[in-house]
């Protein structure tokens, strides 16, 4: 098993770990939120969305290097079946789209509306996994297409 199949093809990550970690860092925004008078009266707004915004980076980059650093010390070969600058692309489009979603909700600080932004982000974070993300696979490799693994008598989702 590759790096990019664990990381990226896993539904796994991106349909249950992926959004638990996204909640988390929002309850984290929240619990913020209910000091926002105090904050707003002394003009450090800008401040404390600055200070989210690092605290939302720091999570965000926990998760991935918390990912993928144990699977460089498994053994198993990076990108065995494609490109390793493709690959390493994909994997840093996957973290960059991770970071901006976890910077999405830092407005939930200042929105009237907060658990809708949070709705939001789980769609698109859903929607890029399936519709984006596996197109660009397909591009990495073409084991990861369902119809070139079915026509190859591949079974079992790899």
């Amino acid at each position: 098993m590759e790096l990019t199949n664990a990381y990226l093809d896993s539904n796994l990550i991106s349909l249950y770990v992926q959004p638990i970690v996204l909640v988390l860092m929002y309850t984290q925004v929240l619990r913020f939120r209910n000091i926002y008078l105090l904050i707003g009266v002394r003009g450090q707004t800008n401040q404390m969305t600055k200070r989210l915004l690092v605290l939302v980076t720091m999570y965000s980059l926990v998760f991935c290097l918390g990912l993928i650093v144990p699977y460089l010390f498994t053994g198993f070969p990076l990108f065995r079946n494609g490109s390793p600058i493709l690959g390493t692309a994909i994997i840093l489009l996957h973290v960059g789209v991770l970071l901006f979603l976890a910077w999405l909700l830092v407005g939930a600080y200042n929105s009237k509306h907060p658990y809708f932004l949070l709705f939001i982000v789980l769609i698109l974070e859903v929607t890029y996994h399936y519709y984006f993300e596996k197109q660009i696979l397909i591009k990495y490799s073409p084991l990861y297409d369902p119809l070139y693994r079915a026509v190859h008598h591949i079974y079992g989702g790899y």
